[in-house]
């Protein structure tokens, strides 16, 4: 066996070998993590966010509130969350209130002795919500029976809403839906660009580049909720270049050299898998395992636009994300370095051939995917809140993205993109009951477009064999 093969080996194995040992160090964070909860209210008011570093104490235990809003078609019933609700937890030591933030969500931390009123305030329902005469306002919540989720928390869910009078037909619900999903189609199609310019330039299958999605979200979260407590809108730069840094460092540090030695993309790619699952267990390690929210554009009312209603946040998810796709369409487009890129990725050899220095232009496609990817991170924490595993989530769907729409294409994923991100969407507009199961659907729909074109929509065809 050769010196460059032994080297390689031995590479693989470090990697396996990580992603296995990884997962004991993120049981033990989940082990000793606190349940999920979003406020603590010590006689005062909680906002929804509970601040950072404070947990619960051996005397102190949650109840987890959550407002739902049932709304009753002629078939199924879609429940919606209710933003900015007032729940108040009466004991022994007192009242303790909180607002429920964007996703109808609240936990009230609360000594653990004794036995608590859960009211909710039916004054703090939008206007058009009544609580209904079936609809109960108040609980009694007991530390000493009752269900439990992690050490000891208590759950009370609130199901408010006329649902007669709340009855709607399925299809005065499909604009909402179409809207949803071109913000979901957006935020995916900023993760997936990138990914399909790593594809299309170094032939590499990035299963890590979902962690590269969440630590700019990560930073951002730190830098918003942390130490520095910075705006939103400034705290985002900087985990956009965390982003950046992180894939850069990636391939200055791990792929180049793999790449010298002659590694096979096989093999790079089983390196990506194990590097994916290390990183994501750090995350969970030092974030914890709980969703978490930006302290910024937390349970915005709606603006209504007749038959849709869009919060200002999302608004702004979407008008960024439109500009920086489209940006970076005319940049590959109509720049320079953009050509380059293109170049590069059509044919590596001919470019190097023709002067273009392939190794600058692969690091610069992987800082642009990584900005791009923390970017996307950023403005999926702020629609569905930040977690350390948000990135794996969506990994699937970009890779279906990039598939559907050609691969090492970046157009081609812009195009996938929507067509998944919407794929995705529907499926909760026809089968409502099964949210769970809504990225069956953009798999479906991955499935039918490769049967009737395999090279994806503006993929190209290639002799095999």
């Amino acid at each position: 066996m050769t010196q460059r093969r032994r080297i390689g080996l031995w590479t693989l194995l470090v990697m396996v070998a990580f992603s296995f040992v990884a997962p004991m160090f993120g049981a033990r964070a989940t082990a000793a993590e606190t349940p999920p909860s979003v406020g603590r209210a010590s006689g005062g008011t909680a906002t929804g966010v509970r601040e950072p570093g404070v947990q619960a104490t051996d005397d102190e235990a949650d109840i987890v509130v959550s407002v739902v809003e049932q709304q009753r078609t002629d078939d199924v019933t879609v429940n919606k969350p209710l933003p900015g609700v007032k729940i108040t937890a009466t004991g022994a030591a007192g009242p303790v209130t909180g607002t429920t933030d964007a996703t109808g969500k609240v936990t009230l931390t609360v000594p653990k002795q004794g036995d608590y009123e859960v009211v909710l305030d039916t004054a703090s329902l939008p206007t058009e919500v009544e609580a209904g005469p079936d609809s109960p306002t108040t609980f009694t919540v007991s530390f000493s029976s009752g269900v439990t989720i992690g050490s000891g928390a208590k759950t009370v869910n609130f199901f408010v809403g006329d649902t007669e009078r709340a009855a709607i037909n399925r299809w005065e619900l499909l604009p909402q839906t179409l809207v949803n999903g071109v913000k979901f189609s957006l935020v995916i199609a900023m993760c997936a660009i990138g990914l399909s310019l790593i594809y299309g330039t170094t032939g590499l299958t990035n299963f890590a580049h979902g962690e590269i999605v969440t630590i700019g979200a990560l930073v951002t979260f730190w830098l918003n909720q942390g130490g520095p407590e910075l705006h939103l809108l400034v705290a985002t730069p900087f985990g956009v270049a965390a982003s950046a840094l992180m894939a850069g460092g990636f391939e200055s540090r791990i792929w180049r050299p793999l790449r010298r030695r002659g590694i096979s993309l096989t093999s790079m790619m089983i390196v990506s898998i194990g590097l994916a699952i290390g990183i994501r267990y750090v995350y969970l390690f030092f974030f914890g395992g709980r969703n978490r929210r930006f302290r910024q554009y937390v349970g915005d009312p709606e603006i209504d636009f007749g038959p849709f209603g869009v919060t200002p946040r999302d608004l702004g998810i979407m008008a960024v994300s439109s500009v920086v796709v489209v940006g970076v369409s005319l940049f590959l487009l109509r720049a320079r370095l953009g050509k380059a890129i293109r170049a590069v990725s059509d044919n590596p050899d001919l470019a190097s051939a023709t002067g273009i220095n392939t190794n600058r232009i692969i690091l610069t496609v992987w800082l642009i995917g990584g900005a791009l990817a923390g970017l996307g991170g950023v403005m999926l924490g702020a629609a569905t809140g930040t977690q350390w595993d948000m990135g794996n989530i969506i990994l699937l769907l970009m890779f279906a993205a990039i598939t559907v729409g050609g691969l090492g294409n970046p157009f081609g994923a812009l195009v996938g993109a929507f067509v998944i991100g919407m794929f995705t969407e529907l499926w909760t507009w026809v089968f409502p009951n099964v949210v769970e199961l809504k990225t069956l659907g953009a798999l479906i729909s991955l499935v039918v477009i490769l049967l009737v074109r395999p090279q994806g929509f503006l993929g190209r065809k290639e002799r095999i064999g």
